[in-house]
């Protein structure tokens, strides 16, 4: 049992002997460590129930609390909290388990159960821009969080390669190569970057000649097209009489072939993230089950769910519960994202059987999501019940608009790692630290840890202000910082030339206050780990990774390590500081380096 179950059991005991009915007793960590490593506010919460005040409430819990070799002491501070300082003996047990058992950090509270966690979900002929950069680092962060509490997580990626974007870059592919008298074999021979920013290119000609200047004529081709690529996954859709010409315009080819070029593309980005998806999806799969679904669910048919409106078929959205009507399948006979939404949740159930599913995005896509979900629950409940949307707010650039693939403001989350890790030489070349060989093997790990602890420090859900020097600061709340404090660790015990294997950690020791607080900083780490996983809060364990990397660099400065008369010891401590922080940064998806 737990230190937290056991202080919260103890509690209800007491409260239960003294007539209170409790159901729950929760214990928190003190916002100030001077205040204790456990605080309770039990007392308050309850104190009317039983006409006490809770200070004096208080005071009696304290007074019939067991004693325990695990606390050192319990004190009451005003209007009534309980405060619980731990133990040497318990700090050292707690230093003994991180450094000998392999499942010290396993919370096995979802053990045999399965999560599916979708995030990032580029769309090909699209940009990948910071927005898709930051739901891939936050969905990779909720997929470790998920992990470290014993489930099993399928990472899944669902990638948009149809719809009017796909139609509209093919229509403005056209164009260019004619324009420049070439061919889409001569854009083939191109570098992989050249050709997926050409496709970008093509992709703003199409939306400004289809949504700015609403030309009637582009618009049609369009809208031909679009539906020309989906009749090649939807075999159902009838076919029309421009299909021979758009073979004869090779239209299947150039798509085709940009849509490997474009998942070829991401697939650098996700391996240079450290994100390895188990299953893809893509919105052309979904197109048929997308139609069968919502045609066999209305007009008095099994389920009356969506209805005919105008020649489209809609969902009427509640507006009690704040929902908005939305279209299904369009007047074209094309289901909608909505609609492949729906066939998505299904799919993915029937693959994974997930007990539950994860599904990532900005706030934006809130309202959408909840429409689809209330359809989905009269599809099916249990799916819909096991399903959960979570919206994270924009990353922005100090000065800079809010991004958009749609409106040619566009930040390439290529360029974002990019401009980092050229910020991180400049960093390193300027301290004369490190030799070039060093540089060019750990500053792009540098750097993604420094644009993914940037995004993951901020509440997901609010916006992110991202400063490129801030971020790739050796100082401060940073990433780099805390690969800095772990690399100094492995440094001191490098530097020992003994052994530190048959350590007796049942051995008294007397520790100085910097060595005791850098003990109880460490004590914390799996309630923090339990906090920030089961609120999806991965800048609760940023904050407290930053906090101990403090607490390291206090106990460093004024603490002797190596050819002390506690040597052994000491080391013990900062081999338990560095398997903190490589979990704690593991689990939010940032490797470390062993030199810096």
């Amino acid at each position: 049992m737990n230190i937290q179950q056991e202080i919260s059991d103890n509690l209800k005991e007491i409260l239960k002997n003294i007539g209170a009915s409790v159901e729950n007793v929760k214990i928190e960590i003190p916002e100030q460590i001077t205040h204790g490593d456990m605080t309770s506010n039990i007392a308050m919460q309850i104190s009317k129930q039983l006409s006490i005040s809770p200070f004096n409430l208080a005071q009696e819990i304290v007074k019939n609390f067991p004693k325990s070799d695990k606390i050192e002491k319990i004190e009451v501070m005003q209007p009534g909290f309980i405060n619980f300082f731990f133990s040497d003996k318990y700090l050292l047990e707690v230093l003994r388990e991180i450094n000998t058992d392999e499942k010290y950090f396993n919370i096995d509270i979802l053990k045999d159960k399965k999560y599916v966690i979708e995030y990032t979900d580029p769309n090909p002929f699209k940009t990948f821009h910071i927005g898709h950069l930051y739901t891939n680092m936050v969905g990779e962060s909720f997929a470790g969080l998920t992990e470290a509490l014993g489930a099993c997580v399928v990472r899944a990626n669902y990638q948009g390669d149809v719809g009017l974007h796909v139609a509209k870059t093919m229509w403005g592919l056209e164009k260019i190569l004619r324009d420049e008298n070439s061919t889409f074999n001569n854009l083939s021979k191109r570098s992989l970057n050249d050709r997926v920013r050409y496709l970008g290119d093509a992709y703003m000609l199409g939306f400004k000649m289809y949504d700015d200047l609403k030309d009637e004529e582009v618009i049609n081709d369009v809208k031909n097209i679009n539906y020309y690529i989906f009749s090649l996954y939807i075999k159902s859709l009838p076919k029309r009489e421009f299909f021979e010409e758009f073979d004869r315009r090779n239209i299947q080819e150039m798509y085709s072939e940009g849509r490997k070029w474009c998942l070829e593309y991401f697939e650098e980005i996700y391996k240079r993230t450290g994100t390895k998806f188990d299953r893809y999806y893509f919105e052309s799969q979904m197109g048929e089950d997308a139609l069968r679904i919502v045609r066999e669910n209305m007009n008095g048919k099994d389920k009356n769910i969506f209805k005919e409106s105008s020649g489209s078929i809609i969902y009427e959205g509640d507006p009690k519960k704040g929902l908005h009507t939305r279209v299904f399948v369009n007047s074209e006979g094309l289901p909608t994202y909505e609609a492949k939404e729906i066939a998505l949740a299904l799919k993915k159930y029937e693959d994974i059987n997930f007990d539950k599913s994860i599904i990532i995005t900005a706030n934006e896509q809130t309202p959408y999501f909840n429409v689809v979900l209330d359809a989905l629950s009269q599809l099916n409940p249990q799916v819909a019940n096991s399903t959960v949307h979570i919206g994270h707010g924009l990353v922005k650039l100090p000065g800079a608009e809010k991004m958009s693939s749609r409106k040619g403001k566009i930040i390439e989350g290529e360029w974002l790692l990019n401009e980092a890790q050229k910020k991180v030489e400049e960093v390193m070349r300027k301290s004369g630290k490190w030799d070039e060989n060093e540089i060019k093997d750990i500053s792009d790990k540098v750097a993604i840890s420094a644009v993914k602890y940037s995004f993951l420090k901020v509440s997901v859900g609010k916006d992110v202000i991202f400063d490129l020097d801030k971020a790739t600061s050796f100082d401060g709340d940073s990433g780099p910082y805390l690969l800095y404090v772990y690399a100094r660790c492995m440094s001191i015990l490098r530097d020992y030339n003994g052994k530190l294997s048959n350590f007796d950690y049942y051995k008294p020791f007397e520790l100085d206050v910097y060595t005791k607080e850098l003990l109880r900083a460490i004590s914390r780490y799996n309630y923090i780990l339990l906090l920030s996983a089961v609120n999806y809060s991965p800048s609760i364990l940023c904050s407290y990774l930053f906090d101990l990397g403090k607490t390291f660099s206090s106990f460093y400065q004024n603490v002797k390590v190596l050819g002390s008369d506690n040597e052994d010891f000491l080391l013990q401590v900062i081999i338990s500081t560095a398997n903190v922080i490589k979990n704690g940064l593991k689990v939010l998806g940032i490797d470390t380096v062993d030199r810096m």
